[in-house]
């Protein structure tokens, strides 16, 4: 990290931010990405499936089709949550939502076995908790790098790497130890104390400095900032072709993760190794975002982003073809799709920084990662579904795999960026 200090700032920053300052935002944004949405609700759904169907009697596709449905909920949040912290900062945004999500996790377990009643309380977990995921917590470093904004991205998202490895596994534990009631309201406490020493790196501590200067700039005049409207870009080709893309990529990700623990159960493994795959998938999130983001630095992000997506094809059908039952085979599709999952993440961001700009950077990141949830909730459910009809996942992993190679071929057509870090429009 000693080699930011030079990072150009937002435009609106008078002053040079310190090594120590950025690398305390980074240490906040990862410990709240560890925390949150991603992984402790949606990263530990695979693992909540099974014990909550058998509990209430519903199918695997009714089941991954009302639990999902708090993606939709964040696809509804994303784009609100976006504009709120260009509006209001995200110093006000972000510890509200980790204060709901902890209650959300908690009063979980107290809901009625009724289907419709659990499907609204989803949704709604999902609208609350947007905040805490990618959309809240990424948000804040652009006013801290620009340069190094890839590798900024990727160490922060290695938080959620790392949740998304531990917290199936714990929650495994729990839940045979305790039962999943338990299990959630652990999940609670978590996400109360770790988002809580999260908003303190980030938010605490004096206002003054570049960084306080940058976001009262954005505050009083956005138009100071380089890039554009959210309404000019919404009418560019270039930003619903981004948009294809991340559904493609989310719903054949997200939807294979959300069912790996399945997979595994139905080749034959138990359940705590079952829970296993969840984690090696978390494993390749993880070096999917420090890879991705440091490359992206110095390799155009298109580039980058089809190889992964290649990857994360490889992975899928891999599985798909492979019916062996061992867990080392099993691991491998996992890691790679994981892989992928953990690029894309970077990749919103980033290229909406770099295609972009900063002037509505929270209302553009914001859509298009509500983009993504909707690719997370479409995902689960047709896996789910296609199990429930045809009895195998095969062809939903096929599908899911196509998609994947089909948005490498995509990205290659986004062309050069429109505010690299090197042009006259980030220098402005």
């Amino acid at each position: 990290m000693g080699s930011v200090t030079n990072d150009l700032l937002t435009p609106a920053s008078p002053a040079a931010v310190s090594n120590t300052t950025k690398v305390v935002k980074v240490a906040g944004a990862a410990l709240g990405l560890s925390s949150g949405f991603a992984t402790l609700y949606f990263g530990t759904l695979s693992v909540f499936m099974r014990p909550m169907a058998e509990a209430f009697s519903w199918s695997r596709g009714q089941t991954s089709g009302v639990i999902v449905l708090a993606m939709l909920g964040l696809a509804l949040g994303a784009p609100l949550v976006g504009r709120l912290s260009d509006k209001l900062g995200v110093g006000r945004v972000i510890p509200v939502s980790v204060l709901l999500f902890a209650a959300a996790l908690f009063a979980i377990p107290s809901m009625p076995g009724n289907l419709a009643i659990f499907a609204v309380l989803s949704l709604l977990v999902g609208i609350i908790a947007t905040a805490t995921t990618p959309a809240g917590y990424l948000s804040v470093l652009p006013q801290y790098f620009d340069k190094r904004l890839g590798l900024a991205l990727g160490v922060a998202m290695v938080g959620l790497g790392l949740g998304t490895v531990l917290a199936p596994i714990v929650t495994q534990h729990w839940i045979s130890a305790h039962g999943w009631e338990y299990a959630y309201r652990a999940l609670a406490l978590v996400a109360l104390v770790f988002g809580g020493a999260a908003c303190l790196l980030l938010f605490s501590g004096s206002r003054s400095g570049a960084a306080a200067a940058a976001q009262q700039s954005k505050q009083v005049d956005a138009s100071l900032l380089p890039g554009v409207e959210l309404r000019a870009a919404t009418r560019t080709g270039l930003f619903w072709l981004i948009a294809a893309v991340i559904f493609a990529v989310s719903a054949a990700g997200l939807g294979a993760t959300v069912h790996v623990v399945s997979m595994f159960i139905d080749r034959g493994l138990p359940a705590d190794v079952a829970a296993k795959g969840v984690a090696v998938a978390g494993v390749g999130v993880m070096l999917g975002r420090i890879a991705a983001g440091a490359l992206m630095d110095v390799i155009h992000a298109s580039k980058v982003a089809a190889l992964a997506f290649l990857l994360g094809a490889a992975g899928l059908a891999f599985i798909a073809f492979n019916p062996s039952a061992s867990f080392a085979v099993m691991a491998i599709g996992a890691l790679l799709f994981g892989f992928t999952v953990g690029t894309e993440g970077d990749f919103i961001p980033f290229i909406v920084r770099r295609y972009f700009g900063l002037k509505a950077f929270g209302s553009i990141f914001g859509l298009l990662f509500g983009v993504y949830s909707l690719g997370g909730v479409t995902g689960p459910i047709l896996f789910g579904v296609a199990f429930d009809k045809l009895g195998s996942y095969q062809p939903a992993l096929i599908v899911a795999s196509v998609l994947c190679v089909l948005a490498s071929i995509a990205v290659m057509l986004f062309g050069p960026y429109r505010y690299s870090a090197l042009s006259p429009a980030a220098k402005r």
